[in-house]
Parts: structure tokens; sequence; C-alpha cells
């Protein structure tokens, strides 16, 4: 018979501790009790018998405590890349409150498994929900960015293409989806995308002409660029901030001295906010000296914050670069060009 002393315990990392103490938790969240933090993180990749507990849980609860664990999951996935709650939110994407179907799709926003993709796909048209239809969009469109550095098969891409224009091309289909799938879709780097977001930026209703803006910029195309700047002009404030959106996106050298004036001489507050934003997404030189002198002048709450964002954004890219990541040159060592 072995002797064990208490520091001579066989630790065992497969003993059934992290059951009971998501069970735990599961009794918490039913009972209404504060969710911490931490104790969510047990029902990160849930086992299938925690989740069967979960699926019988969840008609329990509330649509406000639905909404609650659900946001509360995104936050701790934000802040903890290696959680995967995926599972949660799929379970939720036919609850029948329409705030807790959105963000079960908010959830699965940075997912790119091909059958998550084949779930949302369906709900672009099923959902009774327009602004649930407008997040699973938004959520479709990193399938599209994941489609762009190959990250998604050939024939599932093809089902993400052509189910995303037929949403376009239904005319019974409210614009504000429309658009939002046209903003998505406009990631693709194909010459059908282009046409397709020319002919809805020449013919279509006043939000699809924006969607076509937007999707301008996701576009990454430099083509884009001139038509952006004329819309600096434009009379519609709405149009001038997603026009300078846009051309932040394309990350063009060309684009900061216009921005520049936008953000100057514009008197609207959106406006003159998207044209410092679009400034720190280029993040060149030219663009960091300026947004640098601006924050060290006197400006206006809504300028502040948008500087501080921008040059947040700055120095994330500059990070990147420094580390390999970017593909931009490394201007670290040196004196930027005047």
């Amino acid at each position: 018979m072995t002797n064990l002393h208490d520091d001579d315990e066989p630790e065992d990392d497969d003993e059934p501790v992290a059951l009971p103490a998501a069970g735990t938790v599961l009794d918490e969240i039913e009972r209404g009790m504060p969710l911490l933090p931490g104790q969510l993180h047990v029902l990160s990749e849930p086992s299938p018998d925690l989740l069967l507990r979960i699926l019988r849980m969840w008609p329990k609860l509330t649509p406000e405590r639905r909404r609650d664990v659900l946001a509360a999951l995104e936050h701790e996935a934000a802040e903890h890349s290696v959680l995967d709650f995926h599972r949660i939110y799929l379970s939720a994407l036919r609850d029948s409150d329409t705030a807790t179907r959105i963000l079960a799709v908010r959830g699965l926003f940075e997912e790119d498994r091909p059958e998550i993709m084949r779930l949302l796909l369906p709900m672009l048209a099923d959902d009774d929900s327009t602004d649930v239809r407008i997040e699973v969009a938004r959520t479709l469109g990193q399938f599209i960015l994941a489609m762009e550095f190959g990250l998604v098969a050939e024939d599932d891409a093809e089902t993400l293409i052509a189910g995303l224009r037929d949403v376009i091309d239904d005319v019974e289909q409210v614009d504000e989806v429309r658009g939002a799938v046209l903003v998505a879709l406009g990631a693709a780097s194909d010459e059908a995308t282009a046409e397709l977001i020319s002919e809805q930026y020449e013919t279509g209703s006043g939000t699809m002409k924006i969607a076509a803006l937007k999707a301008m910029g996701r576009n990454a195309s430099d083509g884009w660029l001139d038509l952006l700047i004329y819309h600096f002009d434009d009379e519609d404030p709405e149009v001038r901030a997603t026009a300078a959106e846009a051309a932040g996106l394309l990350l063009l050298d060309e684009a900061v001295s216009p921005l520049v004036m936008l953000a100057t001489e514009d008197k609207d507050n959106d406006v003159q906010v998207a044209a410092i934003k679009a400034l720190g997404e280029i993040a060149s030189d030219e663009a960091e000296r300026i947004l640098n002198r601006w924050q060290r002048e006197r400006h206006e709450p809504h300028v502040r914050e948008a500087l501080r964002e921008a040059l947040g954004s700055v120095h994330l890219i500059t990070q990147e670069m420094r580390h390999g990541q970017g593909g931009r040159p490394d201007f670290a060592d040196e004196d930027p060009p005047l």
C-alpha cells in the first residue's frame, strides 16, 4: 500500500472538476446572481452534457437575463481570445427575443467555421427582424474578409457570395438589409463585386448609395478614391462622413490632404470625427504628425475623443509594423519625411 503525503497527491488535469464548477455557475446564472467575469470562463468550449444543461436552462431565464449572459460572454471573449463560447451563441440564434438574437449573432463575429456561415445565411431572409438581418450581414462580412485571405473553401465561398447577391437582388427586401449586405460583400475583390457596387451607387436608392460608398472603402481598390473625395463636398453630411470613412479604409497617402481639409473646414461634428478617424486608419507619417499637432491644441470634446481614438489606431498599426506584421516600411529609427 502506497503512502501519499498531502504534497505528494497525484495531479490529474482530467479530474471532473470543471463540470461541477460550470454547473455551479449555471446555478448562479439561473438564480439571477451577479455574472462574475472569471467564473464565466468555465463555460468556454462546453462539453455535450454541459451544453445540454445550458439548453434546458435557457428558456427559464428572462429575456433580460439572457441578454446579460450573452453580453457578458462577448465581453470576456473580447478580453481573452482563447475563450470559445460559439456553441452558446449558436444555441441562442433562434431565441424568441430579438435583442438576444442580435447578441448571439454578434458573438459569432470572429468565427470562420463554414458550418456557422451556412447557418447564418438563411437568417438574412428568414429572420423577422430587420435589425437581426443587418447584424447577420455584418458577421457574414467577416467571412468575406476570411475568403479574401484564402481561409474559406472555394465551394463555401461560392455559396456565400451567391447568398449575399441574392439578398441584394431581392427588391422586396428592405434597403437597410440590402445595404448592409452590399457593405459586407464589398470586401470581395472580384470584378463582379466592383460592378455591383458601381451599379448600386448609380441607380440605387439613397440608402443603397451610402452603402455603396461604404462598400468602396471595404473593397480596398485605389480606383474609388477620386469618387469618394468628390463626395467630401456633398450637401448631405451623412454622405460626407461616409465618404471620409471609406477613404480612410483605402489607406492611401493621397487621401490625407483632402481629409485634413474636411476635418478642419467642415462644420458638422460627425464629418469632422469621420475625417479624423480616417487619418488614423491611414496612419502615415504625415497623418500622424497632423494628429499629434491637433492633439496639442484646444478642441471641443468630440474632436479630442476622435483624436484619441485615431492616434490609438496609429500606435497599434505602428506596433504591428515593428513586429513585422504590417506591410508598410518601418521608419521607427528615421526622421519622418517632411
